[in-house]
């Protein structure tokens, strides 16, 4: 299962909320990292690996496009998306 999606947060701020998410003192799921690099986590739930990719759109450095791709459809991809997603963008 893959879900694109654009953040108006650049791409280290959508992997430290994404970090938060999972590792933060008030985190609203519970993973380990697997793996990371300055464009991309992967993550392991309970259920599987969730990855997560954050790099510049096509449109310039104000929207940055969000991958999350999974082996099976994952509950807590929906609640992280939001949580990434930032403020909306018109």
């Amino acid at each position: 299962m893959t879900t694109d999606i654009e953040s108006p947060l650049t791409p280290s701020a959508v992997l430290d909320a994404a970090r938060r998410f999972f590792l933060g003192a008030d985190r609203l799921g519970d993973a380990w990292i697997e793996s990371e690099s300055e464009t991309h986590i992967t993550f392991c739930t309970f259920r599987g690996n969730l990855s997560i990719a954050a790099f510049p759109g096509p449109d310039g450095p104000d929207v940055t496009r969000v991958r999350v791709t999974t082996l099976r459809e994952e509950g807590i991809v929906p609640r992280l998306l939001t949580h990434i997603r930032g403020p909306a963008i018109s």
